[in-house]
């Protein structure tokens, strides 16, 4: 049990804290630190909120529910940023949120914590999870008033938080995860590559939306060179968003349709992982990808670009690649890394990703210290 003299106070028996996602609450890496680290804290003492600018999915919203938080709706934050800011303002001060944490990962974060400072929030913190945006006029233009109004500043990772708050504070809070959920599992492994027919094929994965961020379009040339080597490669893609039917589409222009599987969106991340036999990402740019502490813990190699922030390499499994590097030469490297022992693996594997501080347990612990002690150095 968490104890600490704020929640002894007279002043108040709980915090009242406002978790804000700027971007769509789905099945992606934000959505799933804030669902780890939600899932993870003890809850007592505190009441915890969400608004989100879209409806969420039912299962999501019933578990949110079920541990009494309640979920507001806001929408027009990109469209009518003004009527957004004034509709978040009057919730918090409506709901006199003590708290108010905003993830995203840009200046435009002003829109929550000026709505947070007129809504009378006493602590108002963005959460970078980016080591940039695509919105970077919209950056620029609001860096002054963002820097005026937020308390405290959160990041994923160092890249990250030198993108959003330049020379000024912030604390690192990791993107943690739940270790026994993806240690590896020699029968989850099996049933799962039975289930997607890649019994004695080697298979690459990937996880995440398909944008131009995480440039899967460059993957699949990828692995158009990878299968001209050696055919027995397969290519696992996981995630939706809004360049899927382009990536769709090329596959098919390369004659890779029956080498490459899309599974959409997906709740079984963590059984997925065990079907890989290497993660690669050629994203454009990253803070701190979930998906590689979850792919590290369920011991697969990962050969990651250089784009990518070096925090990553939480164990010896990651090797950077240059985008400039051509498709061929990428192949070569995959074709290059062993397939480890994952069996063998596993304990040490766990234990350095735990020592580097990626236990959300842990984590999540550290995360409900700072609220306490931001709240009382408010007072």
């Amino acid at each position: 049990m968490w104890n600490h003299k704020y929640l002894e106070s007279e002043l108040r028996d709980v915090m009242n804290i406002l978790i804000v996602s700027t971007g769509k609450f789905d099945l992606d890496g934000i959505t799933n630190v804030i669902l780890n680290y939600y899932r993870a804290l003890d809850k007592s003492g505190m009441h915890i909120d969400f608004a989100f600018p879209n409806e969420i999915r039912k299962d999501l919203r019933e578990e949110l529910e079920a541990g009494g938080s309640v979920i507001h709706r806001i929408k027009g934050r990109k469209k009518k940023p003004l009527t957004y800011m004034n509709k978040l303002t009057k919730l918090i001060k409506e709901n006199k949120y003590d708290i108010v944490h905003a993830h995203g990962n840009s200046c435009t974060l002003a829109l929550e914590t000026y709505a947070a400072y007129r809504g009378g929030a006493k602590v108002r913190i963005p959460h970078s999870h980016n080591s940039t945006s695509n919105f970077k006029f919209a950056h620029w233009t609001l860096r002054r008033l963002f820097h005026a109004t937020y308390t405290h500043g959160f990041a994923c990772g160092k890249l990250a938080g030198e993108w959003l708050y330049g020379g000024k504070p912030f604390e690192i809070i990791n993107n943690a995860i739940f270790l026994d959920d993806f240690k590896y599992n020699a029968e989850v492994r099996k049933e799962y590559r039975n289930k997607y027919h890649f019994a004695g094929k080697k298979v690459v994965g990937h996880i995440g939306h398909f944008t131009f961020q995480k440039n899967q379009d460059y993957l699949v040339e990828i692995f158009k060179s990878l299968v001209m080597k050696d055919p027995d490669y397969r290519l696992l893609l996981i995630g939706d968003g809004g360049l899927k039917s382009e990536v769709e589409k090329k596959v098919q222009d390369l004659g890779l349709a029956d080498k490459v599987v899309f599974t959409g969106k997906s709740m079984e991340i963590p059984e997925l992982l065990q079907a890989m036999d290497i993660m690669v990402m050629p994203s454009r740019f990253e803070g701190m990808p979930l998906t590689l502490v979850e792919a590290q813990a369920a011991c697969l190699p990962c050969l990651i670009s250089d784009e990518i922030s070096r925090e990553a390499e939480i164990t010896s499994l990651v090797k950077f690649s240059s985008l400039k590097s051509s498709p061929e030469n990428w192949a070569k490297q995959i074709l290059e890394m062993s397939i480890v022992d994952r069996e063998e693996l596993k304990s040490v594997i766990v234990e350095q990703i735990n020592n580097k501080g990626y236990n959300i347990v842990v984590n999540s612990e550290k995360m409900k210290a700072l609220y306490v002690s931001y709240l009382e150095e408010q007072q």
